[in-house]
């Protein structure tokens, strides 16, 4: 785009507080895809795996959400509106300490940390 005179700027927001966060539509949404799951696939997982991942969600998700949008929305307007605006924005804490930062580390050791937070299935072999 550059040799169009175009800037592009690139808004990666963490989480925050909006319908496609909202706790109670996620977890009906995950209890539905629970549901239509074979039941040879819901025994490798076990009973407790639902309740336990939807459990850690809740924790994870009221920690991260920012209910303050305008952290959004004053990143946006500052690329649209700057004389020289940033390569990039990452507006939120959990955006700037979590995400990006694990955007370069190898993907193992994001795994390693998922694999620590999330519950393990019933059959699984570590």
């Amino acid at each position: 785009m550059a040799p169009f005179g175009v800037q592009v700027s690139i808004v990666e927001p963490g989480f925050f507080r909006t319908p496609v966060t909202n706790l109670e539509s996620l977890e009906n949404t995950l209890k539905a895809c629970w549901a239509r799951l074979p039941p040879a696939t819901q025994a490798h997982y076990g009973e407790a795996f639902l309740t336990t991942y939807l459990q850690v969600q809740r924790r994870i998700m009221n920690l991260i959400c920012d209910p303050d949008l305008t952290k959004v929305t004053s990143c946006l307007e500052h690329a649209l509106t700057a004389r020289h605006p940033r390569t990039r924005y990452s507006p939120g804490w959990d955006a700037k300490l979590l995400w990006l930062p694990a955007s370069y580390l190898p993907a193992r050791v994001v795994d390693a940390v998922l694999a620590w937070v999330l519950p393990r299935p019933a059959q699984s072999i570590y």
